[in-house]
């Protein structure tokens, strides 16, 4: 039993003053020692077990703050109420730590029959981080009934919805989070996005209003411009939609810290380290890596297109675009140094020593626990920046599908530079750096063509939307699944989210209309053309 002298109830407001003053060894000794000697009051009990988690995640020691986590929420019944907290906590920690799988398995009864907006709010945001969007979507749905009016609230529902494809409901729920909170930028950007606007219904005049400022903030500007460039392109306003562009672009560009050559410099290392004699001389065989597919290239390029008809075929999910394999791959090579790695390219030197059948069966553990969460066989991993590891993963997962997605040189960089990105691909927002990443791009694609050939799969943007049915057909059958109908009415299917760029596009049947749309723009956009001529790269 928890004794309660004053002395004793001191023990643990000590731990935690030690820890926000960050004397993090000091209080993890004094929290230890405090729960070991059952020197808390009852009611510190749980909240101990949970500060000295926080005290081993700051430390790095991120498995020991998990299984803290564990142990303390075993010991609380399902109707407690530190139930729901806990098992939060330990969700974010999961998280953290990359174990999406781990992260999703909430107790969504308990969250349903919460009346905690605070706790719903942070479930709901949590689900929409492991691409559980339906489940996302029901917990905001639950805390916006009991605080109706609340702005986050409101703009997470209504990302929720983009993601379902309730586009409708997503607007209006945007238009209420400007109307409470009309300095929340990123609503009125996310609202342009949802549809093409007409002249009749259309956002431009409040636009150009808010945008007249002289004292918007920079985040205000860059997020407006963009937003102002969507909506004056849809109603034909070319010159002027590039006018807001240019001007969103270059704001952008201005408020990041980015070197170019040193992505640069990482794809050359690529290259060198993994050539063809280090493929002649390494690698293994076997089916690790079977039922996963690989979507990947440049963004924009069509790769929420493949994945949404993927989806469409039975027992097949999509794990949206994590970082499992760049996260796992980076914490194996810094495991395995005794020293710190100098610099990026040396890192990708070290990579080459790896235990790659041990980093495929991590990362193939961690993608089949998220398909049989959902009751699938057949798991999608659609992050672009695999293109970087293409290699690598047909070492690491041999059983894999990898399908990779090409489209007009001009077609991608436009569709590139203008959309905003929330941290991603910060060379998007120059068109000469833009030229020269995608020539890199191109030249690691060819590489890894030459150095593990007939282990990728080429899929033309341009012949999918085109040739829709034989080019899904083509699709299916390298992916070792049968023809269905259903492929083709992707659109229509309500069961998968997606939280890209692509949400709403991708809620429509198949159109060609985006192929050629650069050419509008020849002129403005002469730079990224030089460059690409340069690159003897056709348009």
């Amino acid at each position: 039993m928890a004794v309660t002298s004053n002395q004793d109830q001191s023990r643990y407001r000590q731990a935690v003053q030690l820890f926000r003053d960050k004397s993090f060894e000091a209080a993890l000794v004094t929290i230890t020692d405090a729960i070991e000697h059952n020197q808390l009051l009852e009611s510190e009990v749980i909240n101990a077990g949970r500060l000295q988690a926080d005290i081993l995640l700051a430390q790095g020691e991120v498995q020991c703050a998990l299984a803290v986590l564990n142990q303390t929420l075993g010991k609380i019944a399902q109707g407690h109420p530190a139930y729901l907290p806990v098992m939060l906590h330990r969700a974010s920690i999961l998280l953290r730590a990359g174990d999406i799988a781990g992260a999703a398995r909430l107790d969504y009864s308990a969250l349903m029959a919460c009346s905690d907006v605070t706790l719903l709010a942070q479930a709901g945001y949590i689900y929409a981080l492991c691409e559980q969007h339906e489940k996302a979507l029901q917990v905001y749905r639950a805390a916006l009934r009991l605080d109706p009016d609340q702005p986050q609230l409101l703009f997470n529902l209504a990302s929720a919805c983009r993601a379902m494809g309730l586009l409708d409901e997503s607007e209006t729920l945007y238009n209420r989070v400007i109307a409470r909170k009309p300095q929340d930028w990123e609503a009125y950007k996310n609202r342009s996005d949802l549809r093409t606007q007409t002249p009749q219904r259309n956002n431009v005049d409040s636009l150009k209003a808010l945008i007249s400022s002289r004292e918007l903030p920079m985040q205000g500007r860059v997020q407006l411009s963009f937003a102002l460039a969507k909506e004056l392109e849809d109603l034909g306003h070319f010159e002027e939609s590039f006018h807001f562009l240019a001007q969103g672009c270059a704001a952008r560009r201005a408020g990041l810290r980015y070197d170019l050559d040193k992505d640069l410099s990482v794809m050359h290392a690529i290259r060198e380290t993994y050539d063809a004699g280090y493929f002649r001389t390494s690698g293994y065989s076997g089916e690790e890596g079977k039922g996963i597919i690989f979507i990947l290239g440049m963004p924009r390029t069509g790769t929420t297109l493949v994945d949404r008809i993927l989806t469409a075929a039975s027992g097949v999910v999509s794990a949206g675009e994590p970082d499992t394999f760049a996260r796992y791959l980076t914490e194996m090579v810094v495991s395995q140094r005794t020293s710190e790695i100098p610099d990026k390219p040396a890192f990708v030197r070290a990579s080459g020593k790896l235990d790659f059948a041990r980093l495929g069966q991590r990362y193939a553990e961690q993608l089949n626990a998220r398909a049989a969460q959902r009751h699938a066989s057949i798991i999608i991993d659609k992050n672009p920046m695999n293109f970087l590891y293409a290699g690598l993963i047909q070492r690491a997962l041999p059983g894999a599908r990898i399908i990779h997605l090409r489209r007009g040189a001009m077609d991608t960089c436009y569709a590139i530079y203008k959309t905003l990105f929330k941290t991603a691909y910060p060379f998007s927002y120059d068109l000469d750096e833009l030229g020269r990443y995608y020539l890199a791009y191109r030249d690691l694609m060819a590489h890894w063509h030459r150095v593990i050939p007939g282990c990728i799969y080429d899929l033309d943007y341009e012949a999918l939307v085109q040739n829709p049915e034989s080019e899904a057909r083509k699709l299916l059958e390298y992916c070792g699944l049968s023809w269905q109908d259903a492929v083709l009415d992707f659109h229509r299917n309500r069961a998968q989210g997606t939280a890209t760029a692509s949400a709403a596009q991708v809620r429509q049947p198949m159109y060609t209309s985006s192929i050629g749309k650069w050419r509008r723009y020849e002129r403005q956009l002469a730079p990224l053309i030089h460059r690409l001529q340069q690159g003897q790269v056709g348009l």
